[in-house]
Protein backbone atom coordinates (compact mmCIF):
# COMPACT_ATOMS: atom_id res chain seq x y z
CA UNK A 1 0.00 0.00 0.00
CA UNK A 2 2.35 2.63 1.12
CA UNK A 3 5.21 1.76 -1.78
CA UNK A 4 2.34 1.85 -3.88
CA UNK A 5 2.18 5.77 -3.38
CA UNK A 6 5.61 5.68 -3.28
CA UNK A 7 5.34 4.48 -7.01
CA UNK A 8 2.43 6.79 -7.35
CA UNK A 9 4.45 10.04 -5.96
CA UNK A 10 7.81 9.22 -8.46
CA UNK A 11 5.15 8.54 -11.27
CA UNK A 12 3.96 12.03 -11.01
CA UNK A 13 6.62 13.88 -10.67
CA UNK A 14 6.21 14.89 -6.38
CA UNK A 15 8.85 16.17 -4.87
CA UNK A 16 11.98 15.34 -2.90
CA UNK A 17 10.61 16.12 -0.22
CA UNK A 18 7.35 14.40 -0.10
CA UNK A 19 9.17 10.78 -1.70
CA UNK A 20 11.87 11.01 1.30
CA UNK A 21 8.57 11.03 3.95
CA UNK A 22 6.80 8.66 2.09
CA UNK A 23 10.33 6.03 1.35
CA UNK A 24 11.04 6.92 5.37
CA UNK A 25 7.62 5.91 6.86
CA UNK A 26 7.26 2.65 4.63
CA UNK A 27 10.80 1.72 5.86
CA UNK A 28 9.39 2.48 9.25
CA UNK A 29 6.33 0.13 8.68
CA UNK A 30 8.28 -3.03 9.59
CA UNK A 31 10.24 -1.25 12.78
CA UNK A 32 9.48 -0.97 16.24
CA UNK A 33 7.08 1.17 18.08
CA UNK A 34 9.23 4.60 17.57
CA UNK A 35 9.07 7.20 19.81
CA UNK A 36 10.63 10.39 19.24
CA UNK A 37 12.04 12.65 21.29
CA UNK A 38 11.53 16.73 21.05
CA UNK A 39 12.39 19.95 22.89
CA UNK A 40 14.60 22.71 23.16
CA UNK A 41 18.91 22.61 23.11
CA UNK A 42 19.56 21.67 27.11
CA UNK A 43 16.23 20.62 28.04
CA UNK A 44 17.53 17.82 29.17
CA UNK A 45 16.06 15.19 26.10
CA UNK A 46 19.29 13.02 25.99
CA UNK A 47 19.70 12.54 29.70
CA UNK A 48 15.64 11.73 29.81
CA UNK A 49 16.23 8.51 27.52
CA UNK A 50 19.40 7.37 29.13
CA UNK A 51 17.37 7.60 32.51
CA UNK A 52 14.35 6.05 30.83
CA UNK A 53 16.60 3.25 29.28
CA UNK A 54 18.34 2.59 32.58
CA UNK A 55 21.94 3.16 30.71
CA UNK A 56 23.83 5.89 29.64
CA UNK A 57 22.86 5.05 25.51
CA UNK A 58 22.42 8.54 24.21
CA UNK A 59 25.36 10.72 23.75
CA UNK A 60 24.52 14.13 26.35
CA UNK A 61 27.55 16.28 25.24
CA UNK A 62 26.62 19.57 23.77
CA UNK A 63 28.21 19.10 20.42
CA UNK A 64 27.17 15.88 19.32
CA UNK A 65 23.58 16.46 20.12
CA UNK A 66 23.63 19.39 18.10
CA UNK A 67 24.84 17.61 15.55
CA UNK A 68 22.70 14.45 14.39
CA UNK A 69 19.59 12.97 15.03
CA UNK A 70 20.34 10.21 17.41
CA UNK A 71 18.53 6.62 16.45
CA UNK A 72 18.20 3.99 19.46
CA UNK A 73 17.49 0.38 18.57
CA UNK A 74 17.99 -3.16 20.27
CA UNK A 75 21.64 -5.11 19.44
CA UNK A 76 22.79 -7.69 21.55
CA UNK A 77 26.08 -5.33 21.48
CA UNK A 78 26.54 -2.30 21.47
CA UNK A 79 27.57 -0.70 18.42
CA UNK A 80 27.28 2.78 16.83
CA UNK A 81 27.15 4.01 13.05
CA UNK A 82 26.36 7.10 11.41
CA UNK A 83 24.99 8.81 8.14
CA UNK A 84 26.40 12.05 7.54
CA UNK A 85 24.24 12.56 4.60
CA UNK A 86 21.26 11.91 6.40
CA UNK A 87 22.76 13.23 9.58
CA UNK A 88 21.33 10.31 12.03
CA UNK A 89 23.63 8.42 14.16
CA UNK A 90 21.95 4.99 15.09
CA UNK A 91 23.15 3.56 18.18
CA UNK A 92 22.40 0.00 18.93
CA UNK A 93 22.42 -1.36 22.79
CA UNK A 94 20.93 -4.56 24.48
CA UNK A 95 18.43 -3.10 26.69
CA UNK A 96 15.24 -5.10 27.26
CA UNK A 97 12.65 -2.24 26.29
CA UNK A 98 14.24 -1.69 23.10
CA UNK A 99 13.03 -4.94 21.56
CA UNK A 100 9.93 -3.56 21.40
CA UNK A 101 10.04 0.16 20.72
CA UNK A 102 12.85 2.37 19.06
CA UNK A 103 13.57 6.14 20.33
CA UNK A 104 14.87 8.72 18.38
CA UNK A 105 16.58 12.10 20.06
CA UNK A 106 16.44 14.59 17.88
CA UNK A 107 18.19 18.05 17.49
CA UNK A 108 17.38 20.80 19.79
CA UNK A 109 14.09 22.75 18.19
CA UNK A 110 16.93 26.30 18.79
CA UNK A 111 19.82 24.71 17.78
CA UNK A 112 21.99 27.37 15.68
CA UNK A 113 22.50 25.05 12.92
CA UNK A 114 19.47 26.08 10.38
CA UNK A 115 19.15 22.29 9.00
CA UNK A 116 17.87 21.00 12.46
CA UNK A 117 14.76 21.56 12.47
CA UNK A 118 14.42 20.14 9.09
CA UNK A 119 15.68 17.18 10.08
CA UNK A 120 13.76 17.28 13.04
CA UNK A 121 10.22 17.91 10.89
CA UNK A 122 11.28 15.04 8.22
CA UNK A 123 11.77 12.78 11.38
CA UNK A 124 8.44 13.41 12.97
CA UNK A 125 5.89 12.01 9.90
CA UNK A 126 7.20 8.72 10.96
CA UNK A 127 6.44 8.87 14.74
CA UNK A 128 3.87 6.80 16.67
CA UNK A 129 4.22 8.83 19.50
CA UNK A 130 5.82 12.31 20.65
CA UNK A 131 7.84 12.82 24.08
CA UNK A 132 7.58 16.68 24.32
CA UNK A 133 10.57 17.88 26.66
CA UNK A 134 10.79 20.97 28.63
CA UNK A 135 12.84 22.03 31.33
CA UNK A 136 10.84 23.10 33.83
CA UNK A 137 11.36 26.68 34.02
CA UNK A 138 11.36 26.91 30.28
CA UNK A 139 8.33 26.68 28.54
CA UNK A 140 7.38 29.53 27.28
CA UNK A 141 9.89 29.06 24.26
CA UNK A 142 8.19 30.09 21.05
CA UNK A 143 10.38 27.61 19.15
CA UNK A 144 9.16 24.74 21.03
CA UNK A 145 5.62 25.85 20.06
CA UNK A 146 6.07 25.93 16.75
CA UNK A 147 7.08 22.96 16.26
CA UNK A 148 4.61 21.54 18.61
CA UNK A 149 1.91 23.44 15.88
CA UNK A 150 3.34 21.44 13.23
CA UNK A 151 3.51 17.97 14.69
CA UNK A 152 -0.47 18.25 16.40
CA UNK A 153 -1.65 20.19 13.35
CA UNK A 154 -0.01 18.64 10.38
CA UNK A 155 0.57 15.55 11.44
CA UNK A 156 -1.85 15.16 13.93
CA UNK A 157 0.66 12.79 16.40
CA UNK A 158 0.11 11.89 19.89
CA UNK A 159 1.77 13.96 22.37
CA UNK A 160 2.96 13.66 25.80
CA UNK A 161 4.52 16.52 28.11
CA UNK A 162 7.64 15.19 30.13
CA UNK A 163 8.99 18.16 32.03
CA UNK A 164 12.78 17.87 33.46
CA UNK A 165 15.17 18.67 36.12
CA UNK A 166 12.36 18.87 38.75
CA UNK A 167 15.37 18.36 41.56
CA UNK A 168 16.35 21.69 40.87
CA UNK A 169 12.71 23.26 42.23
CA UNK A 170 10.30 22.77 45.04
CA UNK A 171 6.82 20.71 45.03
CA UNK A 172 4.79 24.17 44.96
CA UNK A 173 6.52 25.35 41.94
CA UNK A 174 6.74 21.80 39.97
CA UNK A 175 2.86 22.12 40.60
CA UNK A 176 2.58 25.57 39.22
CA UNK A 177 4.52 25.17 36.05
CA UNK A 178 2.69 21.93 35.28
CA UNK A 179 -0.10 24.03 35.63
CA UNK A 180 0.74 26.64 33.64
CA UNK A 181 2.37 23.99 30.76
CA UNK A 182 -1.84 22.35 31.18
CA UNK A 183 -2.93 25.56 30.55
CA UNK A 184 -0.82 26.41 27.19
CA UNK A 185 -1.29 22.91 26.11
CA UNK A 186 -5.42 22.72 26.79
CA UNK A 187 -4.93 26.28 24.75
CA UNK A 188 -3.72 24.54 22.07
CA UNK A 189 -6.43 22.14 21.42
CA UNK A 190 -5.47 18.92 23.81
CA UNK A 191 -7.94 17.62 25.63
CA UNK A 192 -6.40 16.49 29.48
CA UNK A 193 -2.87 16.60 28.26
CA UNK A 194 -0.58 13.70 29.67
CA UNK A 195 2.16 15.64 31.50
CA UNK A 196 5.10 14.00 33.44
CA UNK A 197 7.58 15.82 36.08
CA UNK A 198 10.82 14.29 36.01
CA UNK A 199 14.12 13.87 37.32
CA UNK A 200 16.83 12.14 35.48
CA UNK A 201 19.14 13.37 37.78
CA UNK A 202 17.41 11.57 40.86
CA UNK A 203 16.40 8.56 38.56
CA UNK A 204 20.30 7.84 37.56
CA UNK A 205 20.76 7.98 41.87
CA UNK A 206 18.32 5.69 42.10
CA UNK A 207 15.26 7.16 44.18
CA UNK A 208 12.84 5.95 41.12
CA UNK A 209 9.76 6.37 43.40
CA UNK A 210 11.33 10.37 43.70
CA UNK A 211 12.18 11.06 40.08
CA UNK A 212 8.72 11.09 38.15
CA UNK A 213 9.91 8.15 36.39
CA UNK A 214 7.21 5.22 37.60
CA UNK A 215 3.93 6.74 36.08
CA UNK A 216 6.02 7.40 32.33
CA UNK A 217 7.32 3.41 32.95
CA UNK A 218 3.77 2.88 33.44
CA UNK A 219 1.77 4.65 30.81
CA UNK A 220 4.45 3.24 28.17
CA UNK A 221 4.53 -0.61 29.82
CA UNK A 222 0.66 -0.18 29.87
CA UNK A 223 -1.01 2.04 27.53
CA UNK A 224 1.57 2.43 24.86
CA UNK A 225 3.28 -1.30 24.49
CA UNK A 226 0.13 -3.11 25.44
CA UNK A 227 -1.13 -2.11 22.05
CA UNK A 228 1.65 -0.92 20.34
CA UNK A 229 1.53 -3.62 17.31
CA UNK A 230 -2.32 -2.84 17.11
CA UNK A 231 -1.74 1.33 17.23
CA UNK A 232 1.57 1.24 15.24
CA UNK A 233 -0.66 -0.15 12.71
CA UNK A 234 -3.47 2.66 13.33
CA UNK A 235 -0.53 5.02 13.09
CA UNK A 236 0.82 4.32 9.76
CA UNK A 237 -2.37 4.12 8.16
CA UNK A 238 -3.18 7.50 9.33
CA UNK A 239 0.17 8.81 8.36
CA UNK A 240 -0.46 6.86 4.86
CA UNK A 241 -3.82 8.86 4.34
CA UNK A 242 -2.64 12.21 5.67
CA UNK A 243 0.57 12.24 2.59
CA UNK A 244 -2.10 10.97 0.17
CA UNK A 245 -4.43 14.39 1.60
CA UNK A 246 -1.71 16.42 0.95
CA UNK A 247 -0.47 14.81 -2.48
CA UNK A 248 -4.37 14.90 -3.42
CA UNK A 249 -4.84 18.44 -2.22
CA UNK A 250 -1.24 19.68 -4.75
CA UNK A 251 -3.24 17.41 -7.07
CA UNK A 252 -6.30 19.54 -7.24
CA UNK A 253 -4.63 22.70 -7.41
CA UNK A 254 -2.83 20.81 -10.45
CA UNK A 255 -5.94 20.08 -11.83
CA UNK A 256 -7.72 23.09 -11.07
CA UNK A 257 -4.65 24.27 -13.94
CA UNK A 258 -5.34 22.11 -16.50
CA UNK A 259 -9.21 22.75 -16.49
CA UNK A 260 -8.37 26.53 -16.40
CA UNK A 261 -6.02 25.80 -19.55
CA UNK A 262 -8.31 24.32 -21.41
CA UNK A 263 -10.82 26.47 -21.12
CA UNK A 264 -8.47 29.23 -22.10
CA UNK A 265 -7.73 26.82 -25.23
CA UNK A 266 -10.96 25.90 -25.97
CA UNK A 267 -12.25 29.00 -25.95
CA UNK A 268 -8.90 30.14 -28.76
CA UNK A 269 -10.29 27.08 -30.77
CA UNK A 270 -13.85 28.55 -30.40
CA UNK A 271 -12.74 32.02 -31.75
CA UNK A 272 -11.21 30.69 -34.69
CA UNK A 273 -13.75 28.37 -35.60
CA UNK A 274 -16.33 31.25 -35.28
CA UNK A 275 -14.65 33.68 -37.54
CA UNK A 276 -13.53 30.75 -39.94
CA UNK A 277 -17.33 30.29 -40.22
CA UNK A 278 -17.91 33.58 -40.79
CA UNK A 279 -15.13 34.68 -43.14
CA UNK A 280 -15.63 31.70 -45.03
CA UNK A 281 -19.28 32.77 -45.54
CA UNK A 282 -18.32 36.54 -46.02
CA UNK A 283 -15.82 35.11 -48.61
CA UNK A 284 -18.88 33.20 -50.82
CA UNK A 285 -21.57 36.27 -50.38
CA UNK A 286 -18.67 38.80 -51.55
CA UNK A 287 -17.92 36.00 -54.75
CA UNK A 288 -21.32 35.21 -55.05
CA UNK A 289 -22.03 39.26 -55.27
CA UNK A 290 -19.20 39.43 -57.94
CA UNK A 291 -20.51 36.96 -59.63
CA UNK A 292 -23.78 38.42 -60.30
CA UNK A 293 -22.04 41.39 -61.31
CA UNK A 294 -20.44 39.64 -64.19
CA UNK A 295 -23.05 37.63 -65.38
CA UNK A 296 -25.08 41.22 -65.77
CA UNK A 297 -22.28 42.54 -67.73
CA UNK A 298 -22.23 39.63 -69.84
CA UNK A 299 -25.78 39.87 -70.32
CA UNK A 300 -25.56 43.85 -71.33
CA UNK A 301 -22.10 42.34 -73.82
CA UNK A 302 -23.89 39.42 -75.42
CA UNK A 303 -27.20 41.81 -75.90
CA UNK A 304 -25.31 44.59 -77.27
CA UNK A 305 -23.23 42.19 -80.01
CA UNK A 306 -27.03 40.18 -81.00
CA UNK A 307 -28.01 43.45 -81.76
CA UNK A 308 -25.16 44.82 -83.63
CA UNK A 309 -24.48 41.69 -85.96
CA UNK A 310 -28.00 42.24 -87.60
CA UNK A 311 -28.69 42.08 -91.07
CA UNK A 312 -28.53 45.88 -91.79
CA UNK A 313 -26.74 47.34 -89.08
CA UNK A 314 -24.11 44.74 -89.91
CA UNK A 315 -24.22 45.67 -93.58
CA UNK A 316 -24.28 49.06 -93.31
CA UNK A 317 -21.31 49.35 -90.31
CA UNK A 318 -19.01 46.91 -93.01
CA UNK A 319 -20.00 49.19 -96.35
CA UNK A 320 -19.57 52.45 -93.91
CA UNK A 321 -16.50 51.20 -93.02
CA UNK A 322 -15.38 51.31 -96.48
CA UNK A 323 -15.48 55.22 -96.58
CA UNK A 324 -13.82 55.74 -93.66
CA UNK A 325 -16.59 55.28 -90.97
CA UNK A 326 -16.55 52.56 -87.72
CA UNK A 327 -14.99 49.25 -88.51
CA UNK A 328 -16.45 46.07 -87.69
CA UNK A 329 -13.21 45.77 -86.05
CA UNK A 330 -13.12 48.92 -84.43
CA UNK A 331 -16.86 48.51 -82.80
CA UNK A 332 -15.99 44.98 -81.78
CA UNK A 333 -12.89 46.66 -80.11
CA UNK A 334 -14.82 49.38 -78.28
CA UNK A 335 -17.30 46.61 -77.37
CA UNK A 336 -15.21 44.90 -75.31
CA UNK A 337 -12.98 47.25 -73.82
CA UNK A 338 -16.65 48.65 -72.42
CA UNK A 339 -17.39 45.61 -71.37
CA UNK A 340 -14.12 45.13 -69.33
CA UNK A 341 -14.16 48.54 -68.25
CA UNK A 342 -17.72 48.23 -66.60
CA UNK A 343 -17.23 44.88 -65.10
CA UNK A 344 -13.81 46.20 -63.71
CA UNK A 345 -16.16 48.79 -61.64
CA UNK A 346 -18.56 47.19 -60.39
CA UNK A 347 -16.93 44.31 -59.23
CA UNK A 348 -14.25 46.80 -57.39
CA UNK A 349 -17.12 48.37 -56.06
CA UNK A 350 -18.36 45.48 -54.43
CA UNK A 351 -14.90 43.80 -53.59
CA UNK A 352 -14.24 46.39 -51.80
CA UNK A 353 -16.72 47.06 -49.85
CA UNK A 354 -16.23 43.04 -48.74
CA UNK A 355 -12.83 43.79 -47.85
CA UNK A 356 -13.55 46.07 -44.70
CA UNK A 357 -15.29 43.01 -43.53
CA UNK A 358 -13.15 39.92 -44.29
CA UNK A 359 -10.33 42.51 -42.93
CA UNK A 360 -12.36 42.95 -39.49
CA UNK A 361 -13.25 39.36 -38.94
CA UNK A 362 -9.69 38.18 -39.31
CA UNK A 363 -8.28 41.20 -37.55
CA UNK A 364 -10.41 40.51 -34.37
CA UNK A 365 -9.55 36.23 -34.70
CA UNK A 366 -6.44 37.23 -34.46
CA UNK A 367 -7.01 40.12 -31.32
CA UNK A 368 -9.56 37.22 -30.02
CA UNK A 369 -7.11 34.77 -29.38
CA UNK A 370 -3.97 37.33 -28.33
CA UNK A 371 -6.28 38.36 -25.62
CA UNK A 372 -7.22 35.08 -24.18
CA UNK A 373 -3.28 34.57 -24.61
CA UNK A 374 -2.86 37.67 -22.12
CA UNK A 375 -5.55 36.47 -20.01
CA UNK A 376 -3.89 32.58 -19.94
CA UNK A 377 -0.16 34.08 -19.26
CA UNK A 378 -2.15 36.51 -16.07
CA UNK A 379 -3.87 33.53 -14.38
CA UNK A 380 -2.65 33.28 -11.08
CA UNK A 381 -3.86 29.53 -8.77
CA UNK A 382 -1.14 29.05 -6.11
CA UNK A 383 2.19 27.06 -7.06
CA UNK A 384 2.71 23.83 -5.41
CA UNK A 385 5.33 22.21 -3.91
CA UNK A 386 5.22 19.31 -5.27
CA UNK A 387 5.10 20.07 -8.54
CA UNK A 388 6.58 23.63 -8.86
CA UNK A 389 8.76 21.80 -12.16
CA UNK A 390 5.45 20.82 -14.01
CA UNK A 391 4.58 24.48 -12.80
CA UNK A 392 7.43 26.37 -14.24
CA UNK A 393 7.45 24.20 -17.53
CA UNK A 394 3.73 25.10 -18.19
CA UNK A 395 4.72 29.19 -17.50
CA UNK A 396 7.32 28.70 -19.62
CA UNK A 397 5.24 27.38 -22.78
CA UNK A 398 2.82 29.86 -22.13
CA UNK A 399 5.31 32.80 -21.65
CA UNK A 400 6.87 31.36 -25.29
CA UNK A 401 3.53 31.15 -26.68
CA UNK A 402 2.81 34.54 -26.08
CA UNK A 403 6.13 35.76 -27.16
CA UNK A 404 6.10 33.85 -30.67
CA UNK A 405 2.34 34.44 -31.42
CA UNK A 406 3.40 38.29 -30.69
CA UNK A 407 6.36 37.75 -33.01
CA UNK A 408 4.29 36.37 -35.85
CA UNK A 409 1.46 39.35 -35.66
CA UNK A 410 3.71 42.08 -36.05
CA UNK A 411 6.52 40.88 -38.38
CA UNK A 412 4.71 37.66 -40.05
CA UNK A 413 5.04 38.15 -43.92
CA UNK A 414 1.93 36.25 -44.47
CA UNK A 415 -0.12 39.79 -43.30
CA UNK A 416 2.45 41.40 -45.71
CA UNK A 417 1.01 38.86 -48.60
CA UNK A 418 4.69 37.58 -49.74
CA UNK A 419 3.27 34.42 -51.59
CA UNK A 420 0.16 34.10 -49.69
CA UNK A 421 -1.58 31.81 -52.41
CA UNK A 422 1.62 29.72 -53.36
CA UNK A 423 -0.68 26.82 -55.12
CA UNK A 424 -2.20 29.14 -57.55
CA UNK A 425 1.13 30.95 -58.27
CA UNK A 426 0.16 34.39 -56.82
CA UNK A 427 3.47 36.39 -55.85
CA UNK A 428 2.82 39.05 -53.35
CA UNK A 429 6.70 40.02 -53.04
CA UNK A 430 6.39 43.52 -54.93
CA UNK A 431 3.31 44.71 -52.54
CA UNK A 432 4.15 47.57 -50.67
CA UNK A 433 1.78 47.32 -47.27
CA UNK A 434 2.47 48.26 -43.52
CA UNK A 435 3.46 45.25 -41.35
CA UNK A 436 1.77 43.39 -38.64
CA UNK A 437 -1.82 42.69 -38.51
CA UNK A 438 -2.30 46.73 -40.04
CA UNK A 439 -1.73 44.55 -43.05
CA UNK A 440 -4.16 42.41 -43.52
CA UNK A 441 -6.39 45.29 -45.17
CA UNK A 442 -3.34 45.67 -48.19
CA UNK A 443 -3.19 42.04 -48.64
CA UNK A 444 -6.53 41.39 -49.06
CA UNK A 445 -7.04 44.18 -51.56
CA UNK A 446 -4.06 42.71 -53.50
CA UNK A 447 -5.94 39.37 -53.74
CA UNK A 448 -8.83 40.65 -54.96
CA UNK A 449 -6.99 43.09 -57.39
CA UNK A 450 -5.46 40.02 -58.75
CA UNK A 451 -8.90 38.13 -59.21
CA UNK A 452 -10.17 40.80 -61.02
CA UNK A 453 -7.59 41.49 -63.48
CA UNK A 454 -6.63 37.97 -64.13
CA UNK A 455 -10.18 37.95 -65.28
CA UNK A 456 -10.87 40.77 -67.26
CA UNK A 457 -7.63 41.01 -68.59
CA UNK A 458 -8.61 38.10 -70.40
CA UNK A 459 -11.91 38.71 -71.57
CA UNK A 460 -10.99 40.16 -75.19
CA UNK A 461 -10.27 36.38 -75.65
CA UNK A 462 -13.44 35.54 -75.79
CA UNK A 463 -14.80 38.74 -77.45
CA UNK A 464 -12.03 39.18 -80.43
CA UNK A 465 -13.00 36.16 -82.59
CA UNK A 466 -12.92 38.39 -85.59
CA UNK A 467 -11.77 37.26 -89.23
CA UNK A 468 -9.56 39.31 -90.94
CA UNK A 469 -11.73 41.16 -93.57
CA UNK A 470 -15.23 40.65 -91.76
CA UNK A 471 -17.64 38.34 -89.79
CA UNK A 472 -20.16 36.56 -92.56
CA UNK A 473 -23.62 37.39 -91.03
CA UNK A 474 -24.38 33.65 -91.81
CA UNK A 475 -22.03 32.88 -88.91
CA UNK A 476 -23.35 35.26 -86.32
CA UNK A 477 -25.24 32.55 -84.02
CA UNK A 478 -21.98 30.58 -84.21
CA UNK A 479 -19.94 33.51 -82.92
CA UNK A 480 -22.06 34.43 -80.61
CA UNK A 481 -22.30 30.92 -79.07
CA UNK A 482 -18.30 31.31 -78.96
CA UNK A 483 -18.32 34.57 -76.83
CA UNK A 484 -20.72 32.97 -74.59
CA UNK A 485 -18.86 30.10 -73.49
CA UNK A 486 -15.51 32.08 -72.92
CA UNK A 487 -17.24 34.53 -70.92
CA UNK A 488 -18.72 31.59 -69.06
CA UNK A 489 -15.28 29.66 -68.42
CA UNK A 490 -14.13 32.68 -67.65
CA UNK A 491 -16.77 33.35 -65.48
CA UNK A 492 -15.94 29.72 -63.57
CA UNK A 493 -11.99 30.92 -63.78
CA UNK A 494 -13.20 33.93 -61.83
CA UNK A 495 -14.93 32.27 -59.13
CA UNK A 496 -12.66 29.72 -58.33
CA UNK A 497 -10.00 32.46 -58.60
CA UNK A 498 -11.48 34.60 -55.82
CA UNK A 499 -12.68 32.04 -53.48
CA UNK A 500 -9.46 30.39 -53.54
CA UNK A 501 -7.24 32.95 -53.21
CA UNK A 502 -8.92 34.62 -49.84
CA UNK A 503 -9.96 31.51 -48.53
CA UNK A 504 -6.06 30.29 -48.73
CA UNK A 505 -5.54 33.53 -47.14
CA UNK A 506 -7.34 33.11 -44.13
CA UNK A 507 -6.43 29.10 -44.00
CA UNK A 508 -2.68 30.05 -43.78
CA UNK A 509 -2.99 32.35 -41.26
CA UNK A 510 -5.40 30.33 -39.29
CA UNK A 511 -2.90 27.60 -39.32
CA UNK A 512 -0.09 29.61 -38.63
CA UNK A 513 -2.16 30.57 -35.33
CA UNK A 514 -2.59 27.02 -34.94
CA UNK A 515 0.96 26.10 -35.06
CA UNK A 516 2.14 28.27 -32.37
CA UNK A 517 0.04 26.10 -29.94
CA UNK A 518 2.11 22.93 -30.55
CA UNK A 519 3.66 22.91 -27.35
CA UNK A 520 0.83 23.95 -25.29
CA UNK A 521 -1.77 21.12 -26.81
CA UNK A 522 1.19 18.45 -26.05
CA UNK A 523 1.26 20.25 -22.60
CA UNK A 524 -2.42 19.59 -22.26
CA UNK A 525 -2.44 16.04 -23.67
CA UNK A 526 0.18 14.99 -21.09
CA UNK A 527 -1.17 17.00 -18.17
CA UNK A 528 -4.38 15.36 -19.27
CA UNK A 529 -3.38 11.82 -19.29
CA UNK A 530 -1.66 11.80 -15.95
CA UNK A 531 -4.59 13.15 -14.08
CA UNK A 532 -6.43 10.73 -15.30
CA UNK A 533 -3.84 8.09 -14.18
CA UNK A 534 -3.50 9.50 -10.59
CA UNK A 535 -7.26 9.57 -10.41
CA UNK A 536 -7.02 5.18 -10.73
CA UNK A 537 -4.49 5.19 -8.70
CA UNK A 538 -6.05 7.39 -6.13
CA UNK A 539 -8.72 5.63 -6.23
CA UNK A 540 -7.02 1.90 -5.91
CA UNK A 541 -5.07 2.94 -2.71
CA UNK A 542 -7.75 4.53 -0.99
CA UNK A 543 -9.63 0.98 -1.96
CA UNK A 544 -6.81 -0.87 -0.20
CA UNK A 545 -6.88 1.90 3.10
CA UNK A 546 -10.57 1.19 3.39
CA UNK A 547 -9.48 -2.98 3.27
CA UNK A 548 -6.91 -2.37 5.90
CA UNK A 549 -9.16 -0.30 8.39
CA UNK A 550 -12.07 -2.63 8.05
CA UNK A 551 -9.23 -5.77 9.04
CA UNK A 552 -8.41 -3.45 11.86
CA UNK A 553 -10.99 -2.67 13.57
CA UNK A 554 -13.60 -5.70 12.63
Amino acid sequence: MGSNLLVAAREFNASKETREILKGQIDNINENFLFVIVGEVNAGKSSFVNALLGSPVCATSHEICTQDVQKIIYGEKETLTQDSHQRITTRQFPAEILKEITVVDTPGTNSRELDHQVITERFIPKCNLVLFVFQLDNIHVQSAWDLFQKIKGEWSKKIVFILTKADRYSEEEQKNYKNVLTKYAVNENIDRPQIYVTSSKLQDEGKTDESGFGPIQDYINGDVLKDAALNKIIEDVKIIKKLMADINQEFDLRKTKYAKDSEARERIAGIIKTKESLTLSNIQNLTTKSLAAYDSNTEKTLEELNKGIGFFSFTYKSIRSVFGGVSTQTWLENVNKEHVERLNKDTNLILDSGVDSLKSDITYMVIGVKEELDALEDVRIQSTEMFHKIDEKRNEIVHSLKQNLTDFLDKSSVFKGDKVVKNNGVDYTGVNVAGGVAAIGGALTFITQISILDITGGVATGLGLLVAGGIAFSKKGKYIADVKEALAKKRALFENTLNNNLSSYFNQIKTKINDQFIDFDYHLKSEDNQIKEYNKVDHELKNELQDVERKIFS
